[in-house]
């Protein structure tokens, strides 16, 4: 089968979405399909193009066997609406270049969000007369409205709203990556036959990885309790809870925070941090996905948060590297991420922003060496067992030889 998949976000982007897709991509031209990927040129999440793809507007790469065809994208390092809609719609348009290309596909995967670029996806498909498939990670705008960053009655929203259902109509199957939002596109009238779960989960590659001596020599050459974040600074995460438990626990001098990645929110937090004069918290910066691994595996617990309790439908794909890791998990959430945890029995939630039980939890494994290290085996069982990403890949090569 000839797969295209259509995605915003592609590797060396570090981005949760990015490495779904890779992984899926991966996966599925292993399981002898003929897979190429339509992408923009790296740039998230500093907003910062390669000085070689600045004043390109195409140009072909090769990923592990993977034909990458890239073109234009906006990109600043500016962070605000206008600059993201530039960067979102500029690529919408540009990806629709290639139906120049002599290539046909049996099927278009496209990643969403962003939204817009269902559009890009519907048009190649027609065009090329192939199966269009809408894999949606988030449900735009729906999501918009949950985190507080749009009214119901503007007229964005209800532009973007007829989008959303024009595509789901048009779709010939939709992917979704948790029964919540199989739900949500129920109850918006989308027929069940047509949305298929497929889950986020880890790539075993991942687990590969050596541990980086450089890393460990810095951050855990002692016996401090360190909690990782790693992930996107943004404001779906609620990262405030970091801050203001570290405030609750500043007189445990071994109790160390440390933060990985960047993205809109990460100045604000660093002000609030040094205002509050807390030395327990340390924002690391940006680090390739391979060290990820390092921090995950010789760190006491993950902390991962979702900002407020709308978030319900969504699962933290970081959240399944920790469990197969086997590093302890501290989650800030309720829904399905609240479930997996539970099931598995890999570690404490806690209500979304209550730092007060985060930090009650924290002193739970800070205290009960025999509790962390059991969580650390129950997540290693339970996310090798139903999270690999080769198995749910085989999954979606299944669903797609039935379209």
């Amino acid at each position: 089968m000839k797969i295209l998949f259509l995605t915003h976000f592609y590797p060396p982007e570090t981005s949760a979405a990015g490495k779904r897709v890779s992984g899926l991509a991966m996966n599925l031209n292993n399981l002898d399909n003929e897979v190429k990927i339509i992408t923009g040129f790296p740039n998230y999440p500093s907003g910062k193009k390669r000085k070689a793809d600045k004043f390109k507007f195409y140009k072909k790469d090769s990923i592990e066997g993977i034909d990458v065809y890239r073109y234009y994208v906006f990109a600043s390092t500016k962070r605000n609406f206008l600059t993201r809609a530039l960067n979102y719609i500029s690529f919408t348009i540009s990806s629709l270049f290639s139906i120049f290309k002599n290539e046909k596909y049996d099927v278009i995967i496209t990643a969403s969000p962003p939204l817009l670029l269902g559009i890009s996806g519907l048009l190649i498909s027609k065009i090329k007369k192939t199966k269009f498939v809408f894999d949606v990670q988030d449900i735009w705008p729906d999501i918009a409205l949950e985190m507080e960053e749009m009214s119901s009655s503007s007229l964005i929203y209800k532009l973007l709203d007829r989008i959303a259902n024009m595509l789901y109509k048009e779709s010939d199957m939709i992917s979704v990556v948790t029964k919540g939002k199989k739900k949500k596109l129920l109850e918006k009238g989308v027929l069940d036959e047509k949305v298929k779960i497929i889950r986020n989960g880890f790539d075993e590659s991942f687990l590969d990885n050596n541990i980086n001596s450089k890393i460990k020599n810095q951050f855990f050459n002692n016996r401090d309790f360190n909690i990782v974040y790693a992930g996107l600074i943004g404001l779906a995460q609620g990262l405030d809870i970091i801050i203001d438990t570290a405030n609750k626990l500043k007189d445990y001098k071994d109790i160390n925070f440390l933060v990985i990645g960047d993205g809109v929110d990460k100045k604000r937090l660093e002000e609030r941090t040094k205002k509050l004069n807390l030395d327990n918290v340390k924002f690391l910066g940006l680090y390739p996905h391979e060290d990820i691994y390092t921090f995950l595996k010789l760190s006491d617990s993950s902390l991962v948060p979702l900002k407020n309790d709308n978030l319900r439908d969504s699962v933290p794909s970081k959240l399944f590297e920790a469990m197969a890791v086997g590093c302890p998990i501290l989650l800030s959430a309720n829904g399905n991420s609240a479930d997996i945890v539970k099931e598995s029995d890999c570690g404490l939630v806690i209500e979304p922003g209550n730092s007060n039980e985060l930090k009650n939890a924290i002193l739970n494994l800070y205290n009960n060496e025999d509790m962390k290290k059991q969580f650390g085996k129950n997540g290693i069982l339970y996310a090798r067992r139903h999270y690999s990403r080769k198995k749910i890949s085989n999954k979606l090569n299944d669903f797609l030889n039935k379209i």
